[in-house]
């Protein structure tokens, strides 16, 4: 920080990297978040796409940082990009440092709610499973406060925002994560299947409505959620009625709308057995074909590194399993 009196300006170092004062000298933030995330991605359009702004903006940033630096850091190889032996040389540590930057703003927001747990969810989990069984934990846990997120992204966001994150995921979107910034020392576990199986109301199945087998769909509504688009098709597919086309199609925005409107008779849906057994218990839902369960992915419990040994955190993580 510059003396208030003085000449100003004065002993300053140079403009770019160098300066024999002690002071860092550091590009501005933009420009090595900009390189950072195409050199992590090898695309500009990728690093766009995370950072929330234009293709040329990523562009104008890097061109910048290797003016700063003179030195080229990428190369274009086609329509791909690549790391020059500079490029790649600073990255993994520019990389470190800017997850312990985001790291640590998470820590200082961490102490202005001690006693809190923040976790996100999708909608769908949280109504149907989590808000059901989240009265047991917190008696677990007395004078603790529980704030529970909800959103529609499924990996657009940062998990070092929350204590606990729980999303779904197959497992070669698993292998993909570390990729991602702010996710490379995310610790996570699986707690619950993704299965998925047809439910609509009893009262649907009377008369001409029965189903004996996949194909009897074809006589009724079935009901899509936006959230999960093809799960329709992949269930039908796997029950050996690809292409079935039914009497009407109703979409939601999200798979817990589609439950509740089968509930009402309005068609099909597709549920958890696992999220849905008070309705299936009092009979407000029925499976006609419960041996068929489709979907190969798990619902993961996702701490961030900041969590790793704060002990509600960790203990939601273990009570996750179990509830």
């Amino acid at each position: 920080m510059n003396s208030a009196h003085g000449k100003s300006g004065a002993g300053l170092p140079p403009a770019g990297p160098g300066g024999g004062n002690g002071a860092r000298r550091l590009p501005p933030l933009n420009m090595l978040r900009a390189f950072e995330a195409a050199g992590r991605l090898l695309s500009v359009t990728h690093a766009a796409r995370e950072m929330s702004v234009t293709q040329s903006a990523v562009s104008h940033q890097i061109k910048a940082l290797e003016s700063w630096l003179g030195v080229a850091l990428v190369a274009r190889e086609g329509r791909r990009l690549a790391l020059t032996t500079a490029g790649a040389a600073l990255l993994p540590g520019l990389t470190r440092a800017l997850d312990l930057m985001a790291q640590s703003t998470a820590g200082i927001e961490r102490l202005t709610r001690r006693g809190t747990l923040v976790v996100n969810a999708t909608s769908t989990l949280a109504s149907q499973w989590l808000i059901p069984r989240l009265a047991g934990f917190c008696a677990q846990m007395p004078g603790l406060d529980v704030q529970l997120v909800t959103t529609l992204g499924h990996l657009d966001f940062e998990p070092a925002q929350y204590d606990v994150s729980i999303r779904c995921f197959a497992d070669s979107e698993l292998a993909a994560l570390p990729a991602r910034a702010g996710w490379r020392d995310v610790a996570l576990g699986p707690f619950i299947p993704d299965k998925l199986t047809p439910v609509c109301s009893p009262t649907l199945l009377a008369g001409d409505g029965a189903m004996e087998s996949p194909q009897g769909l074809a006589r009724h509504t079935l009901l899509h959620s936006r959230s999960t688009p093809v799960a329709w098709q992949r269930w039908l597919e796997e029950a050996g009625a690809p292409g079935l086309q039914p009497a009407g199609d109703l979409v939601f925005d999200h798979a817990h709308l589609s439950v509740q409107a089968a509930i009402q008779g309005l068609g099909v849906a597709l549920g958890n057995p696992r999220f849905l057994g008070d309705a299936l218990a009092g009979g407000l839902l029925v499976m006609p074909f419960a041996q068929r369960l489709s979907g190969e992915k798990n619902y993961y419990w996702l701490r961030p590194a900041r969590a790793a040994d704060d002990p509600v955190s960790v203990a939601f993580c273990a009570w996750l399993a179990v509830a």
